[in-house]
């Protein structure tokens, strides 16, 4: 029926002398209309890993940071993960660290890399104190080296046995983010050789980061007391409320005398030595 109306209009087009009208009317009628190739499996786009898709969806609670770890492993191989923050362009404070081989690992530097003020000596402390907001900076082991001192390298590199390093600088309006991934076998991905993976790929991890403290004020001020032990953590927690020794060793059931000294533990690990530093560090 379709074909039948065609000819139709183009006799009834050379009928009335409208010739010119046939090359169009025809072409416009018949030319078939484009079909969509059909993708192929390996044509189609990748989507994003399992663990990738829970950390976005847990952004802005306290079950972020497994599946977001589990993706920086699985996807990057990345052997180690710190996360620190500098809110006053002076003081660094930690927000996340694990190590998938050496579980302490982590833990013990990022203690050291705080309480000792190590990132005085980090040659990207300048930049993070310095980054503006909206602002990402990122940086290799290699492009390091030559502004690294000795003690620092042999501390936080070659003792830990990293052989390479990505770090991610992002500034806010809060503060800024200095993320680091570390490898001990190799180098990192290789993929990150390439300078266009590594600003999406870097890009989206400090946005996750951004993101996640930025969703939940509290989880950003508790960053500080991460590598506490539970109770010094406790004590941290009820000085921030404005509790005195007292009150704090009634609701945790235990001695004044305990309170002092988990508070000094603390602001030993923290490198600080009074309240108002506390209040400063975590808020």
């Amino acid at each position: 029926m379709a074909l039948a109306g065609t000819l139709r209009r183009i006799n009834d087009a050379l009928v009335t002398g409208a010739c010119s009208d046939v090359r169009t009317l025809t072409l416009r009628t018949l030319t078939p209309t484009p079909i969509m190739p059909i993708m192929t499996p390996s044509e189609t786009p990748t989507l994003p890993s399992p663990a990738l898709i829970e950390a976005l969806d847990q952004l802005g609670t306290a079950e972020f940071y497994e599946p977001f770890l589990s993706w920086l492993h699985d996807a990057f191989g990345t052997e180690q993960c710190m996360v620190f923050f500098c809110r006053d362009g002076q003081n660094v404070s930690t927000l996340l660290y694990k190590d998938f081989a050496q579980d302490e690992s982590a833990r013990e530097l990022a203690e050291r890399y705080v309480s000792e003020r190590h990132y005085l000596q980090d040659p990207n402390f300048d930049t993070l104190r310095a980054m503006k907001a909206g602002d990402t900076e990122v940086a290799r082991l290699d492009d390091l080296t030559t502004d690294m001192n000795r003690r620092y390298r042999e501390a936080f590199f070659k003792k830990p046995g990293f052989m390479d390093k990505l770090a991610i600088i992002r500034g806010t309006d809060n503060g800024n983010f200095y993320i680091n991934l570390y490898r001990r076998a190799e180098r990192l991905d290789a993929r990150f050789d390439d300078p266009a993976f590594t600003r999406q790929a870097t890009r989206l991890i400090a946005a996750m980061i951004s993101k996640h403290f930025q969703l939940n004020e509290q989880l950003l001020q508790e960053g500080p007391l991460a590598f506490l032990s539970e109770r010094e953590q406790q004590v941290c927690r009820a000085v921030l409320r404005g509790k005195k020794n007292e009150a704090i060793a009634a609701e945790l059931d235990i001695a004044v005398s305990s309170v002092i000294t988990y508070r000094k533990r603390a602001y030993d690990k923290l490198g600080i030595s009074s309240r108002g530093q506390l209040f400063a560090l975590c808020t």
